[in-house]
């Protein structure tokens, strides 16, 4: 009998996966690190960076994430996404708060949260897709994953 493997995590769409836990992980860091030790994260000002990474970026990053996973695309468009929002918002940082266009680790600083706020976005679309088109085979498990078996309330309206 051959041996029969289980799915990954991340194929299960667990909310507690690593695909979910270190973009969450890496989000609060760079928040946290904004508040207690800015020098490593922002460059003009705090403000600027709220309002340009955070807020536009963040948002921007949030949607796109969204976007690709609700037409079915792959992840990995939603990473190329999230390196173009990437380079805009430290463009932004350069051509409206005078900070430095290629900064190294203000572009990481940045890329990182972009990405990390895409995933999140794309795993918050992707697990309302697979409960509400397959609800038959799966139910949302959390805002960013979903698990096998349908929920209750679907097999009331079957009856």
């Amino acid at each position: 009998m051959a041996a029969q493997t289980r799915p990954s995590l991340i194929a299960q769409g667990s909310p507690t996966s690593l695909a979910v836990m270190l973009p969450a992980a890496v989000a609060v860091a760079i928040l946290v690190a904004s508040v207690f030790a800015p020098s490593l994260v922002v460059e003009a000002s705090r403000a600027d960076f709220y309002l340009v990474t955070v807020f536009l970026g963040g948002g921007a990053a949030w949607l796109s994430g969204r976007a690709v996973a609700s037409t079915w695309r792959d992840y990995r468009q939603a990473v190329i996404y999230a390196l173009l929002l990437g380079c805009a918002v430290r463009f932004f940082h350069f051509a409206l708060f005078e900070g430095t266009l290629f900064s190294l680790p203000h572009f990481v600083t940045d890329t990182a949260y972009v990405l990390a706020l895409a995933t999140l976005g794309f795993r918050a679309e992707r697990a309302t897709q697979m409960a509400t088109r397959y609800g038959w085979l799966y139910r949302q498990a959390g805002p960013f994953g979903w698990q096998r078996g349908a929920s209750e309330t679907s097999r009331e309206d079957a009856a």
